[in-house]
């Protein structure tokens, strides 16, 4: 008969074999392939939603357009978690900032968003002012830098064409979280190439290409930086 010293040295062999196998079959193309999969499903129910919301909006029909509102909240309201970002420390954008989760901060987040897919100038005004708020409050808070890149969203589209704005907003996504996952540099670049501040958009290019974590970034960024230099910049 087998001691219970020798069972208990048999099963922490067993555990570490198993953990062995488990680590070489893991896959990291494998892992980002999902997280990608994950990303664009919450991206694209958080769009539907929001398409549906302002639907109802505009067609008048206060009780559907508030149950969807509601669950765009709810939604909000969800802590994610952000995956398969590399190590910590630093990236290729510069060092990693710590941000801090502040549930009111995300409230107000949620809001502007939906608001921000308005078709209506006053309602995309109030996303201005929420996302506004983010960003004197709240600074610290790890919706402020998606709140100044909507920021640039709204100032760059419908009503505004703002591209300066725009620009300083994109920039200021940048500035709060260097390692953010937003193309943040790229649409700095884009609209201070816009308002033919070209040597600061090569700059802005520069950076993207080498620090976003988005290969497709990257190579608009570097397309963008090929025919400035062929304009002399």
């Amino acid at each position: 008969m087998r001691s219970k010293g020798t069972i208990l040295v048999g099963a922490i062999l067993a555990a570490t074999l198993a953990g062995i196998v488990l680590a070489q079959s893991y896959d990291p193309g494998t892992e980002l392939t999902l997280v990608e999969k994950l990303t664009k499903a919450r991206d694209d129910y958080k769009a539907s939603l929001t398409e549906l919301y302002n639907f109802y909006l505009r067609s008048g029909d206060a009780g559907k357009s508030n149950r969807a509102y509601r669950e765009l909240k709810a939604f909000g309201s969800i802590e994610t978690y952000e995956y398969a970002t590399g190590t910590a420390g630093t990236t290729g954008q510069g060092a990693v900032k710590v941000l801090e989760y502040n549930p009111v901060a995300d409230d107000y987040y949620t809001d502007g968003e939906i608001f921000a897919g308005s078709n209506r100038k006053a309602t995309r005004d109030l996303a201005l002012k929420r996302f506004e708020k983010i960003l004197t409050a709240w600074p610290t808070s790890d919706k402020a830098p998606s709140a100044a890149f909507q920021m640039g969203e709204v100032y760059a589209g419908l009503y505004y064409r703002d591209y300066e704005l725009a620009a300083k907003y994109y920039m200021k996504a940048y500035e709060l979280d260097p390692a953010t996952s937003l193309p943040a540099l790229l649409e700095a670049g884009n609209m201070l190439y816009k308002v033919q501040r070209f040597a600061e958009a090569v700059e802005a290019y520069k950076l993207a290409v080498k620090g976003s974590r988005d290969v497709k970034v990257q190579e608009k960024a570097q397309a963008q930086l090929d025919k400035l230099a062929r304009m002399g910049y």
